[in-house]
C-alpha cells in the first residue's frame, strides 16, 4: 500500500518531466493591410526593399513595405502557393497543377514552366518553396498527408526527399534566413527553424495569427508573418535563443 501510495504521489511529477517544452508565444509589434487578394505567400525582392507576393487567384505582385502593390504580374495562373526570388528570376509553385513557373526579375514575364508530378490530393500538394544557400539546393515541400521535403538541383531536377511528417500537422511556407532554413505552419500557427544540412529542428515558436500562409525576414530581422483569410501582414520581433 505504502510503494502504490508513493507511486500516486511521484506520477504527476514524472508526466510532468516528460511533456514537451512549451512553445514560446510572439506577439505581433504591428499588422498593415496587403492590397493583395487572398495572399498565400511572400519573398523578399534581393534588388531593393520590396517584396514579391503570391495570390491564391494565380497572380504575382510587387509590393513595398507598406503592402501597396507597385508591379504586377501580366501571367495568370492557377493557385500559386510559394514564391521565391533571386537576382534575375522569380519562382512561383502552382499547387493543383504541379507547375514551378520561373518568371524574369526585370520584367515578371514568363520564361520557363516545370511540371513535378506528385501523387497526392488536389490540395495537399507543393505548399513551399525556397532555396538553401549552404546546399545549394532548392527546396520544396508539400502541405500535408504526408508532408514531404525534394531537394532540387539548379535545373529544378528532383534529387533527394524526406517525409517530414513529425515536424508539423501541415506546412504552408519556407525561408533561409540567418543560417537556417524556416518553416511555417498554418494549422499548428508554429513557426519552426531547422539545420540547413540535417534538418533537425532547433527552434519553435506559436505565431497567434489567423490562417499564417506565407513568412519572410527583413534586412532588420523582423518576422513578418502572411496571413491569407485577413489580407494582414503582422511584424514580429524573434529572439533566436
Amino acid at each position: 500500500m505504502g510503494y502504490l501510495r508513493c507511486c500516486l504521489l511521484l506520477l504527476p511529477l514524472l508526466l510532468l518531466s516528460a511533456a514537451p517544452p512549451k512553445v514560446p508565444k510572439l506577439k505581433p509589434t504591428r499588422h498593415i493591410r496587403i492590397h493583395v487578394p487572398e495572399p498565400s505567400d511572400i519573398c523578399r525582392n534581393p534588388l531593393n526593399n520590396n517584396f514579391f507576393v503570391v495570390s491564391d487567384d494565380g497572380i504575382l505582385f510587387e509590393v513595398d513595405i507598406d503592402g501597396i502593390p507597385v508591379r504586377e504580374a501580366a501571367f495568370r495562373g492557377f493557385d500559386f502557393e510559394a514564391v521565391y526570388a533571386d537576382e534575375s528570376h522569380v519562382y512561383l509553385v502552382e499547387e493543383y497543377t504541379r507547375k514551378i513557373r520561373v518568371f524574369d526579375q526585370a520584367t515578371l514575364t514568363l520564361q520557363r514552366t516545370v511540371h513535378l508530378p506528385y501523387g497526392g490530393g488536389r490540395n495537399k500538394s507543393y505548399e513551399a518553396f525556397t532555396f538553401n544557400p549552404v546546399t545549394g539546393r532548392y527546396i520544396l515541400l508539400t502541405e500535408k498527408d504526408p508532408i514531404y521535403l525534394f531537394e532540387l538541383d539548379t535545373a529544378l531536377n528532383v534529387v533527394n526527399e524526406w517525409d517530414m511528417n513529425h515536424l508539423a500537422a501541415d506546412i504552408s511556407a519556407a525561408t533561409f534566413y540567418n543560417g537556417h532554413l524556416w518553416l511555417l505552419s498554418d494549422e499548428d500557427m508554429h513557426v519552426i527553424r531547422l539545420d540547413p544540412v540535417t534538418r533537425e529542428e532547433t527552434g519553435r515558436w506559436y505565431v497567434p495569427i489567423i490562417n499564417p500562409e506565407g513568412m519572410v525576414f527583413t534586412d532588420e530581422g523582423k518576422l513578418i508573418v502572411l496571413s491569407d483569410d485577413m489580407e494582414r501582414m503582422y511584424f514580429f520581433e524573434i529572439s533566436e535563443m
